[in-house]
């Protein structure tokens, strides 16, 4: 790379070319969601979740029932927990080396690794061994249908509804462990509010082991890193450690032997007082016109990726916005409105799913050079399309 120093412009480029944001993508759902580094699952229910929200930005020609098919019926890309942000979907491949590289993030008061270790005794070893036998060949159940079938609904009635921890049973931590290990795996959701999951043990789907189950704890960090910085276009280790859970103590020296490695590559300059970085295979970017400029729009989640970390979206953006998610009425959903590389501003809207209608509650365009722009409006229509709604109706002030 050469000393020249580089305009904000292409380095946008470059980060949303390496998020597929920049113009949709032809590949299957399993190489998007490994090239972004996951999908997060939001339960939010006012649009279609996240997870769909990030691929109709990404995909093209995307359909829900792709996603639902992918992670449900091939188990292409499998829910789990993984970074600080509790579930995601991640490609079946690297299912473990998340899994492993993760497991140390303490989140709820706790790491995976440590629940795990403090949950391990053995009547919960035995109550394992009993229910994988009890759902050995059996379809997928939603939690209630499993003790309903074991007999012990009104225990875990007990446990989960009135919070007894007498019934707190060796059996119970084990679900909780098979799930969290994934020996019991989500093979869909039912319909509802917050679609409850149902689980299906994964040797009945023909699993016995995961791909990749075996490897190092430092080489799954070390993989994870760089992955991570290959899918963020132009990002350092605080930005790494705030989107994965992982401690900038523990990012920077992984940053390091990627560097003396050359895997990564330093910018010659810094900006503001930090220096960034980016992946190795993406360094001609910066030197060259290979990334087009684009007019395209696409309707940022608030939970995508993209607009995670706050300070890195400020920095290459200069954008900003704010939601309160816990809010119980009224709730604000902001979609950020991308036009090419620039962030124009937000449209907050929800969908009635009983009347089919698509509801734009707020509307906000504050660069007045696509206060008009009929990229936008295109947009909406689009979603509202994605959302199959027979009209939008726009309550703007």
């Amino acid at each position: 790379m050469s000393d020249m120093v580089y305009d904000i412009g292409t380095m946008r480029n470059v980060i949303l070319d390496s998020q597929h944001l920049l113009s949709k993508s032809s590949k299957n759902i399993e190489n998007i969601v490994s090239d972004i580094c996951g999908l997060q699952y939001d339960p939010y229910p006012a649009i279609h979740l996240n997870q769909y929200m990030m691929l109709w930005n990404r995909k093209k020609d995307f359909s829900a029932e792709q996603l639902d098919i992918a992670a449900y019926k091939e188990f292409k890309i499998i829910e789990t927990w993984t970074f600080k942000r509790n579930m995601f979907f991640v490609p079946y491949n690297e299912f473990a080396l998340y899994r492993t590289a993760t497991k140390g993030i303490v989140r709820w008061g706790n790491s995976d690794e440590g629940w795990l270790r403090d949950t391990d005794n053995t009547e919960v070893q035995a109550a394992e061994s009993e229910l994988k036998k009890n759902l050995t060949g059996l379809p997928g159940m939603t939690p209630g249908q499993i003790w309903e079938k074991l007999n012990f609904s009104e225990e875990w009635h007990k446990y989960r509804r009135e919070h007894d921890q007498n019934y707190n049973l060796p059996i119970f931590q084990a679900f909780y462990r098979m799930t969290r290990k994934r020996d019991l795996v989500v093979c869909g959701r039912n319909p509802g509010t917050f679609k409850e999951p149902v689980y299906i043990l994964k040797e009945n789907l023909g699993i016995t082991e995961w791909p990749n189950q075996g490897i190092d704890d430092k080489q799954a960090v070390v993989w994870m890193i760089e992955r991570l910085v290959s899918s963020l276009g132009v990002t350092d280790p605080v930005h790494v450690s705030h989107i994965s859970g992982l401690t900038t103590r523990d990012v920077a020296p992984v940053f390091q032997e990627l560097l003396n490695e050359k895997k990564i590559f330093r910018l010659p300059y810094k900006i503001g007082r930090k220096n960034y970085y980016i992946h190795s295979s993406k360094a001609n970017l910066l030197d060259t016109k290979t990334i087009e400029n684009s007019d395209e729009v696409r309707l940022i989640s608030p939970m995508d990726t993209i607009v995670r970390d706050k300070a890195w979206l400020a920095t290459f953006f200069d954008y900003s916005f704010s939601f309160e998610y816990f809010q119980k009425k009224d709730m604000k959903w902001p979609l950020s409105v991308l036009v090419g590389n620039r962030f124009v501003g937000y449209i907050d809207c929800k969908m009635d799913w009983k009347t089919k209608r698509f509801i734009i509650k707020e509307k906000n365009i504050f660069n007045s050079t696509y206060k008009e722009y009929e990229g936008i409006d295109s947009a909406i229509r689009e979603l509202a399309i994605f959302h199959d709604a027979k009209e939008i109706i726009e309550k703007v002030l």
